[in-house]
């Protein structure tokens, strides 16, 4: 009687497993024939302050030569994404861990996009590593895991400590035509102006950065007082570090607190407490502050007629006795027209003051008594209007950083480090940024190596890096137990039978196939081998197919079991 052989077995949904392991592809890409048929494509982004007018007649827009896009549009488009609200989960694509990411977008940049082909699911962290060559400077960036792309010629072990840093002003983050101040302390009063770059050591005349510009009286920036900064006393270590330029000479204040402060009043005519400026006149910076109550005035003097040299003088008072040192001429050299940087540094009862990382001139103790006052900061000049003012005299700061502890040599000359290449007057290392789910990487930085020529990735560049691709490994077990599938499915094994005979062995070998199984096969001369194994969904579509190394005896007297496994 013919046989109905078994082909299909359903698999238990417990003998299917899938694992996951994430796999790395190398790739680099070089400016070196560069194409944007690659599926790359660098931009480089300048700012501009928004509104644009695109296609207006009497304005011009700086344009990427690889597909014309607006150098202005990128920028802002930068700006929204990652670096407008830098670490608001919300409001930044990625990076958004402020303790580890440092995400700075300065007035120029350079971005190479990655296609998805060649990312896969991210850049793998840490796996970014660009050389750069602009004419004949070199560096080279590499990613830390975290985002930053760091300067590895920019040693960060002599960097001051940024967790005793107080108070940092720089003049980088806000720029266009006028000067550039932060916002998060910018007073209603606040007049801006002009301000300039950070002359570069190193054989290189490139400016970095950006500064303000305190013109006599008419400009200044007001920080309102706060409980951090009464720590400037005598039993206080603690140091304020800045850059400094003189446009000419002229006695004044660079930094002090005195001279104005919030007060509360009551308006008799509303029976209303009101907030009001109380103001008084500060002496000169080389007059003497004996009763006049600060923690400190750090100003600039011109000795002679001939603007050919100058001193920082700082005073500290407690409102009855006061410590007054300066710098030495030789070191503040006015007739220099350069920058200098400037420190006074408390450590264990003596004040001194450094010139470009070297102690200069006289040194002290502060006054025993506090020296603390409720007094705004002012940083500039300032002057009550009734006096007349000189818009022709004025000084350039950059850089402003107070320490609630006192900074060593070492760290001091990290702070007046203006080379070229290896400057570390921003106290950072990081150079831009690579968003690894993005794809993206960014250079932007105030130092003017990143920024000079057509920009990172517009000059001679070679990156490479390491893709995230997710390979999906499944596994089944097929079990094939003892009393199904022995029966060979080829059609050779079949035969169909006569009519009014029985055939012999032989015989059925000349006939045709049919739905009886040959002799040979139901008395088990020979058996059935296993080649393939298909697996099939429930509509009995194939899905896929196993192909064995070698054909397998299928065996009637024993359960057999096959793992079949496959990943993409």
């Amino acid at each position: 009687m013919p046989v109905i052989p078994t082909v299909f077995r359903p698999i238990r949904s417990n003998d299917f497993q899938r694992r996951t392991f994430k796999a790395y592809k190398s790739y680099s890409i070089s400016s070196v024939g560069f194409v944007t048929s690659s599926g790359y494509t660098h931009h480089n982004a300048t700012y501009r302050p928004l509104p644009i007018n695109i296609g207006h007649a009497a304005e011009t827009y700086a344009v990427n030569s690889l597909d014309g896009t607006n150098q202005h549009v990128v920028w802002h488009s930068l700006n929204h994404r990652y670096y407008n609200d830098p670490y608001n989960p919300v409001k930044s694509v990625e990076l958004t861990n402020a303790s580890k990411t440092e995400k700075h977008l300065y007035k120029s940049a350079s971005c190479l996009i990655s296609p998805y082909l060649q990312v896969g699911e991210k850049i793998k962290p840490g796996s970014v590593v660009g050389t750069f060559t602009h004419g004949l400077d070199s560096y080279t960036l590499q990613d830390d895991s975290n985002g930053n792309l760091r300067d590895i010629a920019i040693a960060t072990s002599s960097f001051a400590s940024a967790s005793r840093n107080i108070f940092y002003m720089s003049f980088n983050k806000e720029f266009g035509e006028l000067g550039p101040v932060q916002k998060q302390y910018q007073p209603d009063n606040y007049k801006e102006s002009n301000g300039i770059g950070i002359n570069m050591t190193g054989g290189n005349t490139q400016t970095s950065g950006n500064s303000f510009r305190t013109l006599d009286g008419t400009s200044h920036i007001r920080i309102p007082h706060e409980r951090k900064f009464n720590k400037f006393n005598r039993t206080d270590d603690w140091s304020i570090s800045f850059w400094l330029y003189n446009e000419f000479a002229q006695n004044r204040p660079i930094i002090s607190k005195g001279g104005v402060r919030k007060q509360l009043y009551i308006d008799k005519k509303n029976s209303v407490t009101k907030i009001r400026d109380k103001s008084f006149r500060m002496p000169s910076v080389t007059s003497s502050y004996s009763n006049t109550r600060t923690p400190f005035v750090i100003g600039v003097a011109r000795p002679d007629a001939s603007r050919s040299s100058g001193s920082i003088h700082f005073h500290a008072s407690d409102g009855t006795c006061e410590l007054h040192i300066s710098s030495s001429a030789n070191d503040y050299k006015l007739s220099d027209l350069d920058w200098q940087h400037v420190c006074i540094r408390n450590s264990a009862s003596l004040c001194q003051i450094f010139i470009d990382g070297n102690t200069s001139g006289t040194s002290g103790s502060l006054p025993i008594d506090v020296t603390t006052n409720e007094d705004d900061i002012i940083i500039g000049d300032f002057i009550s209007g009734s006096q007349t003012t000189n818009d022709t005299i004025s000084n350039y700061i950059a850089e402003i950083r107070m320490y609630d502890y006192a900074v060593s040599t070492t760290e001091i000359a990290s702070l007046s480090n203006r080379h070229y290449t290896s400057g570390s007057l921003f106290q950072t290392n990081v150079a831009g940024n690579v968003f690894h789910r993005n794809g993206e990487i960014v250079v932007s930085s105030p130092m003017s190596k990143y920024n000079t020529g057509s920009g990172a990735f517009g000059n001679t560049f070679d990156v490479s890096y390491k893709g995230t691709h997710t390979i999906y490994e499944n596994e089944v077990l097929v079990r094939v137990p003892k009393d199904q599938f022995n029966v060979s499915m080829n059609p050779t094994a079949t035969f169909t039978p006569a009519t009014d005979k029985i055939l012999s062995q032989a015989e059925e070998a000349h006939t045709l196939p049919g739905d009886t199984r040959k002799t040979m096969f139901t008395s088990k001369q020979v058996n059935p081998y296993i080649t393939t194994i298909g697996l099939y969904n429930d509509k009995a579509q194939l899905l896929a197919v196993s192909k064995l190394a070698q054909p397998i005896q299928k065996r009637d007297d024993i359960d057999m079991n096959f793992i079949v496994r496959w990943d993409y």
